[in-house]
């Protein structure tokens, strides 16, 4: 991707597979593609809103980014250093700047241990134990918990509360990036648009990195600054955020997109709204070509042979299209005026 200075998180050609073990059918690999040759960057300073599908494979990414998961292959680059290729101490160092916060706020919670000793469990990790207590103090009050909260346990807390205490272990060690894995989907509505600010506010006081995974647009466009969308293990579109929700170039994005809901239900009624047909391809047997011909409504014949590469249109747009080689076949009117593609 191309930036004005270097990224502080690049991934290049990301691959995570997994053995299959059951029957082999017609067509289908012997491993599950979760994550099928995937690039994107993020830089200092910036939320990177992931979108897609349930199933499409955000969390599996999320997970070998913070390497829970091994890659089958491909570039985790932080700060220049492969995380991919990483081993034991010198990959734990680095995680102290790579945290996560994960979905279920009850169960990524140890039920046993305390809020302080659950918080206070990383610094411990990396033996920074001076001035403990008043560390964890600190953390709680950033995250907008009260200090009497140290002594009690998982259980006494509502999930918003819950995902904040999540929120404070992850930024104990002062990371650069956080990956929030759906950090707000297991939450009602009102407790997602204050845990959405919580982040906001975290971002602009510690100069923090978000790669911010959800499948809820909404929240995605309140928080991002730039939306990579992902469709059946592959990034199919990034750029700034305001021009893909205002002018979405690939059709699966158009697709998510217009399945935002509008608060006005006069113009909610008047919107279009694109109905996908069939159901995302299983990642164990991809089809042929683009991945989203099956569904797509603008599909002609190169797309059932020929997989589009992820191509620069400007200097922040990729999409992965054959349409915008045809712009002819496309409804969509800013495909008709876009910048010359390049690799």
């Amino acid at each position: 991707m191309m930036h004005s200075t270097s990224p502080l998180l690049e991934v290049n050609n990301l691959r995570v597979y997994f053995p299959y073990h059951g029957k082999k059918s017609a067509g289908s690999q012997r491993e599950v593609r979760a994550v099928d040759n995937l690039s994107f960057s993020l830089q200092q300073g910036e939320t990177l809103g992931l979108v897609g599908e349930s199933g499409c494979g955000k969390s599996t990414l999320a997970r070998a980014i913070v390497r829970l998961f091994r890659p089958h292959s491909g570039e985790i680059l932080f700060r220049g250093r492969d995380l991919a290729v990483m081993e034991g101490e010198p990959l734990r160092q680095v995680r102290s700047e790579l945290q996560m916060v994960f979905q279920d706020p009850y169960s990524s919670l140890n039920p046993r241990m305390t809020v302080r000793d659950i918080v206070a469990e990383p610094l411990r990790n990396f033996g920074r134990t001076e001035g403990l207590v008043v560390r964890v103090r600190e953390l709680l009050g950033t995250v907008g918990l009260d200090a009497s909260a140290m002594n009690r346990y998982p259980h006494e807390f509502s999930g918003g509360q819950r995902q904040r205490i999540g929120i404070a272990r992850a930024l104990a060690l002062n990371p650069a990036v956080v990956v929030a894995d759906e950090p707000a989907s297991a939450l009602d509505v009102s407790v997602q648009a204050q845990i959405v600010t919580l982040l906001k506010e975290l971002q602009a006081t510690l100069r923090l990195s978000f790669l911010f995974i959800s499948h809820d647009l909404s929240l995605v466009s309140l928080l991002s600054h730039r939306v990579a969308v992902m469709y059946l293990g592959e990034i199919v579109e990034t750029g700034p955020a305001t021009a893909i929700f205002s002018n979405p170039w690939h059709p699966y994005s158009e697709a998510l997109i217009s399945a935002i809901p509008i608060p006005d239900p006069e113009k909610e009624r008047l919107k279009t709204r694109i109905v996908l047909r069939g159901d995302v391809p299983s990642p164990l047997s991809k089809p042929p070509g683009c991945p989203f011909h099956p569904r797509c409504p603008y599909v002609f014949d190169r797309c059932r042979i020929e997989h589009p590469a992820l191509k620069a249109y400007g200097s922040e747009r990729w999409v992965s299209c054959h349409l915008l080689d045809e712009p002819n076949r496309s409804p969509r009117p800013a495909s008709a005026h876009l910048p010359t593609a390049s690799l």
